[in-house]
């Protein structure tokens, strides 16, 4: 996403020369980066819970931190 971030940047920083095209690439390569970590980060946490469901279901006491997993039988 960066990558496609910072060709935006810098084909409309262009209108405004070489220093606008620079400029561009650069804004354009962080505002990419920021939305691929946001994106990535969301799969990873949805990815990261439906495995805790389906395969360790882990349960936490909130009073002593005791980790336990209830039989399903």
């Amino acid at each position: 996403m960066a990558t496609s971030g910072a060709r935006v940047g810098a084909t409309v920083g262009l209108a405004f020369g070489p220093a606008g095209s620079a400029i561009g690439g650069i804004a354009g390569a962080v505002f990419g980066g920021l939305a691929g970590g946001v994106a990535g980060g969301e799969a990873g946490a949805a990815l990261g819970a439906k495995l805790d469901e389906t395969y360790l279901d882990n349960l936490e006491c909130l009073d002593c931190g005791h980790r336990f997993r209830l039989d399903s039988e």
